[in-house]
């Protein structure tokens, strides 16, 4: 496999992420992987669709950081506000890509006149985010579409910080909400069976006691289930929201199963959301969510 250094001191063969995937061949049919030494990157990061099985992995987890500052609220070169989706500090378009041993930030911040700020658009196929820390307030992480998993990583922010459609398995993540708001809005469609499955997580942070909602669906059909997940205090007893639409409550598929902890509140929780069976629970594994449509093990 192909291994490129990125240093941000010079002492690498790049010195700038972009660059090393700019490097890349389009197209390629092995491997790329970008060894990314300890060092502040203040740059934003596009892997384009034409260029999958890129691999970047840091040297630290807390002190390899890719980080940049945009925000929906900002005016971009045409005059007009740049959006939601022109923010990312990265962004993943191709298939197979993985990142490990990396902070992922978007310093925006938060206020009236910020808005949302991404620090991961990640809509390629087969992405996996392992031992991996990211940062943001609304917005943080992007799921756009596709299969997508993500091990030992610390997500952090405070509105819909989890979002998108995609098929997303988040086992032994710590998320942390920053203040009272939504972990996740899943807009999973009608027709994708599994949404965002959390297994074996803590929910955690400094955000007020009972604040914090688990979901709240972006999409009628959104999906979000919690499995053997610790709940901190600042998690709300009802824990579901439907977005401010009853008619949600109908098509919405949460449930939780097993979860324990201060927030762990099964007896107050919203009577339209789910409980999954202990047989239900357990069949909720990486190789039954990646089935479809070609059976995919993101431990490869």
């Amino acid at each position: 496999m192909p291994q490129w250094i990125v240093a941000a001191d010079g002492s690498g063969d790049y010195v700038s992420i972009q660059d090393a995937i700019d490097a890349v061949r389009v197209h390629q049919e092995e491997p790329h992987e970008l060894y990314i030494k300890k060092g502040v990157y203040r740059e934003k990061v596009v892997v384009p669709d034409n260029k999958p099985m890129i691999r970047l992995i840091g040297e630290s987890r807390e002190e390899t950081v890719l980080t940049y500052d945009l925000c929906a609220a900002m005016t971009g070169p045409d005059g007009k506000t740049i959006g939601t989706f022109g923010t990312p500090t990265l962004m993943v378009a191709a298939d197979d890509f993985r990142a490990a041993n990396i902070t992922i930030a978007n310093t925006a911040g938060h206020g009236p006149h910020i808005g949302q700020a991404l620090a991961v658009y990640a809509s390629g196929d087969r992405i996996v985010f392992d031992r991996r820390r990211l940062l943001g307030n609304q917005d943080t992480l992007y799921t756009a579409k596709g299969r997508q998993y993500y091990r030992n990583c610390f997500i952090e922010g405070h509105v819909d910080f989890i979002f998108g459609a995609a098929t997303a398995l988040f086992e032994d993540c710590e998320i942390s909400s920053l203040r009272g708001g939504y972990i996740a809005a899943p807009s999973t469609t009608r027709e994708t069976r599994y949404g965002y499955v959390f297994r074996n997580c803590r929910l955690t942070g400094p955000a007020e006691e009972e604040t914090v909602f688990l979901a709240r669906p972006w999409r009628p059909y959104g999906q979000t289930v919690f499995i053997d997940t610790w709940m901190g205090a600042h998690i709300k007893g009802e824990g579901w929201n439907n977005w401010r639409d009853p008619n949600n409550e109908r098509t919405a598929r949460f449930a939780e199963y097993g979860d324990r902890g201060p927030g762990a509140k099964p007896d107050r929780r919203a009577a339209w959301a789910g409980t999954l069976s202990a047989e239900e629970a357990a069949g909720l594994t990486a190789e039954v969510l990646f089935a479809a449509p070609v059976p995919w093990d993101p431990a490869i």
